[in-house]
């Protein structure tokens, strides 16, 4: 890149990525930076931390390097910007420093207004800030409730109308404001419409937010949705508290026409569905479930859909079910004949084989398992979850044949359970038939390899399989057992991975860690010498990379 001056760096981004490295200093996300004696370095928190470093010389800006994907092609990062404006930050002013300003809460400052200039000022802020007019407007003013509920609608669209676009689109700059602008809305709403005893009003107000937000496209990859969600569920508490039986009959009727409305967005039904599941107990409220339950199960049933997500929510109803069926004291054949009609979803067949067992039919209970397997065999997961099942049962049976068959499929066809089920097939294997098994496994690409090498005292085979594995974390993770049986080829291996890293390495972090290793390399006999080959090996070849040649410097090399 070009040099520039220090002082115009801001020129060197674009407008959207200056202002999101503002918010990242703004955020704290900075942290660690250094001035060393010709470059800046600092830690940036994003989706990860990325380690940023600004060259310099003298007063101009000779380079910048970052390690995120988006700096990879020589583009100018907002961690870039988010350091430089710490930098600006740090710096000392050569402007006087300001007299240290008198922090003021909102309701000291107040006191500090003149009786005779309040309603004046009052006056003049109202009269200049139509959201601030409204909200007086509704606490305040003679209102009619017609009025009132015309002046929130008109309050929700000019919150929409302030933060989308002309599409409705919500952007990630802006969806937090938004989210927060919502759930403020509504806290406020609420309150106004449960101060004029309209706790329904409120309610549906609350229902029409909502909807208002997710008909909005909105870029909620911060969590904003979860701000209106709690801002709503807060809604619905206190206007369940303030709210006759009747009322809150009412309200459970509006919410479970919301959840299983398919008119609605998926936020309104996911919210109604919560309410509805966790607001309202008692008998009748848990009949009213049922009712709502069969119904979302019937609509999915003769929908036909088989995709993933229709899947889950029906096996999530027909838990729902069961729960709601037990706890309204329903005839053991009832409960029966529902597992029995649902066995094939798997979390109702979990049901079965656990009845199967509270009434000591193993039996039974291995046979749906067995099934299980075999209807789901494309779900590895659930296969897994069930093979498992089945080694507890038949080792409490003392079936050692069908024990070890089933370890056998759990651990070599599913690929499952790691070192745990391996240990187990060996305590439930005579010698000569476990060494089998263990060799079987080692011979594979299986990934406790390693693992079952070091259990079983395997240490020649380790080493070859570590130094062949090519990294750094497996030589550290196996260290301690081979370090003292075969330091000269723990030292080689060390070497050869570090020539490979110094050769990819292009951040300061990377850096210091080559550095860190070329010390723990002293440890080892004729280590000192190996690391010191190394390095000067690297003096060499990478002489232009100023900030590994500081590293080494500073470790002594």
């Amino acid at each position: 890149m070009e040099m520039m001056q220090m002082g115009s760096w801001k020129n060197w981004f674009q407008p959207h990525i200056l202002e999101r490295g503002r918010t990242y200093f703004d955020e704290g996300r900075v942290s660690d930076l250094e001035r060393t004696e010709d470059s800046y370095t600092a830690t940036v928190e994003g989706t990860e931390e990325y380690e940023v470093e600004i060259l310099l010389d003298g007063d101009s800006i000779e380079d910048m390097i970052c390690d995120c994907p988006y700096a990879e092609d020589g583009n100018a990062c907002k961690h870039m910007a988010a350091v430089l404006f710490a930098v600006a930050a740090a710096e000392p002013s050569k402007k006087k420093a300001p007299a240290k300003k008198e922090c003021l809460t909102p309701a000291s400052l107040v006191e500090k207004i003149p009786d005779s200039q309040l309603r004046p000022l009052l006056t003049e802020l109202v009269s200049a800030d139509e959201k601030l007019y409204r909200a007086l407007l509704l606490r305040y003013g003679k209102t009619s409730l017609d009025e009132c509920m015309k002046t929130l609608r008109k309050e929700l669209t000019f919150i929409g109308r302030q933060y989308a676009d002309r599409d409705g689109y919500i952007d990630y700059y802006h969806a937090g404001a938004f989210s927060e602008a919502i759930a403020d809305h509504i806290q406020r709403q609420t309150e106004t419409l449960l101060a004029r005893n309209e706790p329904l009003l409120a309610f549906q107000a609350g229902v029409d937010a909502l909807r208002e937000y997710s008909g909005y496209g909105i870029d909620g990859s911060n969590g904003e949705y979860g701000l209106v969600m709690e801002a709503m569920e807060d809604m619905c508490v206190d206007v369940l508290a303030a709210t006759d039986e009747i009322v809150a009959e009412k309200i459970f009727d509006l919410l479970a026409g919301c959840a299983k409305s398919d008119q609605e967005e998926w936020f309104v039904q996911e919210f109604a569905s919560q309410m509805v599941f966790s607001h309202f107990a008692g008998k009748y409220f848990d009949e009213k479930k049922l009712a709502l339950v069969d119904e979302q199960i019937s609509a999915l049933t003769l929908s036909g859909k088989k995709d993933y997500s229709s899947e889950y929510k029906i096996e999530k109803l027909l838990t729902c079910r069961f729960d709601l069926m037990k706890k309204l004291s329903s005839p053991k054949e009832e409960l029966d004949a529902f597992l029995n009609r649902y066995t094939s979803y798997s979390n109702i067949r979990k049901l079965c084989v656990q009845q199967a067992l509270d009434e000591g039919k193993t039996d039974e209970a291995i046979r749906l398992l067995e099934e299980g397997k075999s209807a789901d065999r494309d779900k590895r997961g659930l296969v897994a979850g069930y093979s498992e099942w089945l080694t507890d049962l038949y080792e409490r049976q003392g079936r050692r044949d069908k024990l070890i068959a089933e370890l056998e499929y759990h651990v070599f066809v599913l690929s499952s359970g790691g070192m745990e089920m391996l240990n187990r097939l060996k305590k439930a294997c005579a010698p000569a038939q476990w060494i089998e098994y263990r060799e079987r496994y080692l011979s594979g690409r299986n990934y406790y390899r390693l693992e079952l090498m070091e259990s079983e005292g395997l240490w020649e085979r380790l080493m070859e399989a570590v130094a062949a594995a090519g990294s750094l974390s497996i030589l550290d993770r196996y260290e301690a057992a081979l370090k003292k049986r075969y330091p000269n080829e723990m030292l080689e291996a060390y070497a050869c991975i570090l020539t490979k890293e110094a050769a990819a390495a292009s951040d300061r972090k990377r850096y210091q860690e080559l550095a860190r290793y070329l010390k723990k390399l002293r440890n080892y006999p004729g280590g000192a010498e190996r690391a010191a080959q190394l390095a000067e090996d690297w003096r060499t070849r990478y002489i232009r990379r100023r900030a590994m040649m500081e590293e080494l410097r500073n470790a002594g090399f």
